[in-house]
This record gives C-alpha cells, structure tokens and sequence, in this order.
C-alpha cells in the first residue's frame, strides 16, 4: 500500500501545482489522472484512503494562506481535513462506480477491447469528480469553492469554454482529459498501444477545441471610465487598530489622483472592501474624510464599510456621492464561515477557544446582487453585479448579478491578512474565469493587490502593483448580451451531480450484490451437503437392505 499512497500523494501535488503561484494549469489533468488510475479497482476502503492523501498533499498548500491570516495553524489544519475528506468520498464513489457492468474490461465480439467500456469509463470519472467538486462547493455552509479545477485554467486553452459551460461545465471538460488520460495509461499497462493512443489523441483535442469558441468583448451600451485606488495596508492587524488609518489612506490616493486627472475625469470610483475602517455612516470623522475625496474627484465613491446592527455585522459595498453622502449598497450574500460568521459556535467553543476571536458574527445580505452607479458620460445609472472578495468564486451569485443587469462585475476585496501569499493569485485566477463564464469585464480592486482590470476574454489589461499605495483608469466595456453558461444557469450543474450521484449508488448497489452473490453460493452449497447426507444414507440402507433381503 506504500506505493499506492506515494502515488496518490503525487496526484495531490500535480493538483496544487496547476494552481497559483506555479500556475501549470497542464498539470490539474494529470492529477485527476493519477487519482483515478490508482484508485480503480480497489476496494471501497482502501480508495478512500488513497482520495484522502490525495486531498492531503493538494489542499494543504493550496490552503497555507489561511494560516497567516488566522495566525495560527488550526483552522488551516481543519479546512484541509475537511476538503480532503471531499476526494475520500471520490475515491469511494470511483472504487465503485468503475466496477459497474458497462465500464468493464470485457470484449467485444470481433475479440478486441470495448471502446464502449473505455468510453464510459472516461465519462464516469470525469462525471464523479465534477459532482464532488460541485458538492463541496456548495455544501455546507454555501461550500468553499477554493481549488476547482477550472479555476486553474486561465492561462489554457479551455478557459473560452467557461462561457458555455460556466465554471461547473469547464472543471467537468478538465477532469475529462483527466479521465482520457488514466485511460491510456491503462491501455498501456495492458499492452493496447492503439487505445492509449486514441484516449491520448481525444485528450489532446478536448483541450486545443475551446480555441475556436468565439468570445466577443466589444462593448454594447457604451463604456463606463472608472478609477480603482488601492490604498495600500502595511500591517493587517496594526492598520485597522488605528482608526482612520486605511480611510485615509485610500482618501489620500483618490486625492492625488484627482489632481493628477482633475475633477470630474472618472464616472465613479471604486474602493476596496473594508477600505472604510470605520463606517461613514456611523462616524462623522470617516464621513468627512469619503465626501472630501469624492468632492476632490467630483464622482461617486464606491466604499466598502463594515455595518454594526441588532448584535450582527454586514459587510457592505455603499455608493457614496458627492456633497449628498451615503445612499444604496450591495450588502455581501455569501459571508465565510469560520472567518466572518462561526456556525455551530457553542459545540465548537468545546474544542477550541479560537471561535471567540470572531466576537461579531456576520450575517447575509438579501438584497439585489446589483449596485447601479449613475454615469454622466452614460446619462444613466449603470448597474453593476457586485461580488465582495470570496464572492468572486461563486458563479451562481455572479450569474444572479448579471440576470438582474449588471453590465460589467465589480469585486471590491480586502487582502490585506493574506499579503505574500498564493491567495492573491488564486483570487485574480477566479475573476478571469468568472470574466469569460459571464461574458462581463471585471474590475477587482484590493486594499493590497491584485488590483487589476480583466476584459470579457479572461485577460488581465491592467494591474497596479502588490503592497504599493496607487490607482489606475479604465473605461470598462458594457456588455448586455448573456453567455451561453448564464442562459443555462443552475442546469449543467445539477445534471453533474445527479449523474455522479446517481452513479455512486448503481456502483455501491453493484458492489452490495456481488458480496451477496459471492456468499450464497458456499452457503447454498453447504445446505445441500447438510441435506444429501441423511438422504444418502437412507438410500444407502435401503439398497443393503434390498441386497439383503
């Protein structure tokens, strides 16, 4: 079994790697690959065993940002614990599901190999593991979305697939060539040199076929000129203690800009989240330094601020104007559990103190997932879909944003506890996915970086450099039309996982009826062995005593 577990130990690590900061998207195929072919065939057990290390080496160095953040191991331990037991269930559902009748190794006819088995096989494998990537995306708690395979593809050739199968459709298409690529090296282990060519040759074509797919990104109701500032936070913890530091900070820079550009350059700006570390609706000092800035630019002011009411906290992205204040704001959906908000605090609070570090729990917003800015160049209000920091990872909440109108996405994020770490580029990988499957641009602004601008088309067109106090201009393209992915919505997703469930329970009722069968023959056998002794012996004595006789 130590091979075996090297082996799945090596997938995990082909995983991590395709994600940032090495970013070999090539190698998240190879990692499936590994995964499946070392997991088929075994028994339940062991398979899940195998998943685990796999989820073991992948998540433990996808996931090590949250130990800075956390300042301690604890929840990072946890959370790659908890996501590793995600691919023991694949490992299980694999172990099973490649014992099914159809996706035997059995011939055909003419004496050769089944393709129709190959075929299967590589759909069942691709199949399963969509639907445990959507599973642990979305549950519990809303999921954790962080390490899908499609968030590795920005730099490949699959990404304009996203717009029509959206992230669920392109991590199912990467675990695809995953599976074609177990499948040759199968054939080769049993000597089929033309299967493992073929699997090899359909791998090769699933990953160059998205190139063709178009992916327009010309504007259709205009532009809309905004400016991104990124204050810049020298110490997460220290800066926010000191009141005011990080308001300032961002009002500074929006000032400088605006004596660089001159009032009235921009039709908005946009600030990080938490860029307000005192709400300026509360606080009449932080008010003054927002209104000071957006009367210096002569815009509105996009502001993220932390809302305090009834013993909860929101986390809000408000519409600052001129001269008027405070008015609408997106109020964040989807808040992370276990570091914004901690579920099942009294039982956890038995294990651990560390839950008391988040005295205030945060709750979600209900509101549109829209925040329409007025535009004098526009002469209109322009609505935009909003996605606060981890929001950005979550597709269907961005999808919500867009079916109410947003025209271009905004996701304003706070990076500030993760500075040096790969979650900055796990994050700006996300909204280049998020770009294409939505058909929108996007403007990512942080209070440390990645700031950046990304066209419709997943590419980065501009960027201001990490842990530097700066701003940047970009007229945004407006875009009304949906993607294919937005028009499908929610579908492909649960067909993945109704089929991947549908095939765990066919390959555990399979496997169930197998270990019956195996036991009633031997017991069946015995019964009878139990029943002809007396008979036979009955006949035995008759016959004596016709001989006898």
């Amino acid at each position: 079994m130590i091979l075996p577990t090297g082996w799945a130990a090596a997938s995990g690590l082909a995983l991590t790697s395709a994600f940032s900061p090495l970013d070999f998207w090539w190698a998240a195929p190879v990692g499936v690959a590994g995964l499946g072919a070392i997991v088929r065939g075994r028994t339940w057990g062991r398979s899940a065993w195998l998943g685990f290390v796999c989820g073991l080496a992948f998540f433990a160095p996808l996931l090590h940002f949250t130990v800075p953040a956390m300042g301690n191991a604890q929840g990072w331990i946890a959370l790659t614990i908890t996501e590793s037991l995600y691919l023991a269930l694949l490992g299980a559902a694999w172990s099973w599901a490649s014992r099914l009748g159809p996706l035997d190794d059995g011939r055909d006819g003419d004496g050769r190999r089944g393709w129709r088995g190959a075929a299967a096989r590589v759909a069942a494998l691709a199949v399963l593991w969509a639907a445990v990537e959507e599973l642990r995306s979305s549950w519990p708690w809303g999921g954790f979305p962080f390490g899908r395979l499609a968030f590795a593809m920005a730099d490949s050739p699959l990404l304009p697939f996203a717009s029509i199968g959206g992230v669920a459709g392109l991590g199912l298409l990467v675990a695809l060539i995953g599976a074609l690529e177990a499948e040759a090296a199968h054939a080769l282990r049993h000597g089929t040199g033309l299967g493992a060519l073929t699997a090899l040759i359909a791998a090769g074509a699933a990953a160059v076929a998205p190139l063709a797919i178009p992916m327009p990104s010309q504007p259709e109701s205009g532009t809309l000129r905004l400016a991104a500032v990124q204050g810049s936070v020298a110490d997460a913890q220290d800066s926010y203690d000191r009141a005011m530091e990080v308001t300032g900070k961002h009002a500074d820079e929006t000032i400088r800009l605006a004596g660089e550009a001159g009032p009235g350059a921009v039709d908005a700006v946009v600030w990080p989240e938490n860029a307000a570390d005192l709400d300026p609706r509360d606080h009449p000092a932080s008010a003054a330094r927002v209104d000071e800035a957006a009367q210096a630019i002569g815009a509105p002011i996009l502001v993220g601020a932390v809302k305090y009411e009834d013993d909860a906290r929101y986390n809000d992205l408000l519409l600052w104007a001129p001269g008027s204040g405070a008015g609408p704001y997106y109020r964040k959906h989807r808040p992370v559990p276990f570091a914004e908000y901690i579920p099942l605090r009294s039982q956890i609070r038995r294990v651990t103190t560390q839950v008391d570090r988040i005295g205030v729990d945060m709750l979600p917003g209900t509101g549109p997932a829209i925040l329409s800015v007025p535009s004098a160049s526009q002469g209109r209000d322009v609505p935009l879909a909003i996605g606060i920091c981890f929001e950005v990872a979550y597709d269907d909440l961005l999808r919500d944003g867009v079916e109410q109108g947003g025209e271009a996405i905004i996701i304003p994020t706070n990076n500030a506890n993760f500075i040096g770490t790969s979650e900055t580029g796990q994050q700006i990988a996300q909204g280049r996915v998020q770009a294409v499957a939505h058909g929108r641009a996007v403007l990512q602004v942080s209070t440390t970086g990645t700031t950046a601008v990304i066209s419709p088309r997943g590419v980065i067109e501009q960027e201001l450099p990490d842990n530097t106090q700066s701003s940047l201009v970009a007229e945004l393209p407006l875009r009304t039309t949906r993607t294919i992915a937005d028009r499908l919505g929610h579908g492909p997703a649960t067909l993945i996982e109704v089929a991947g469930a549908l095939l765990a329970i066919a390959g555990m009722v399979s496997a169930g009826r197998r270990r019956w069968a195996a036991r009633a023959p031997r017991g069946g056998h015995q019964a009878r062995r139990r029943t002809s002794g007396p008979a036979s012996g009955a006949g035995r004595s008759s016959s004596t005593r016709r001989k006898r006789t």
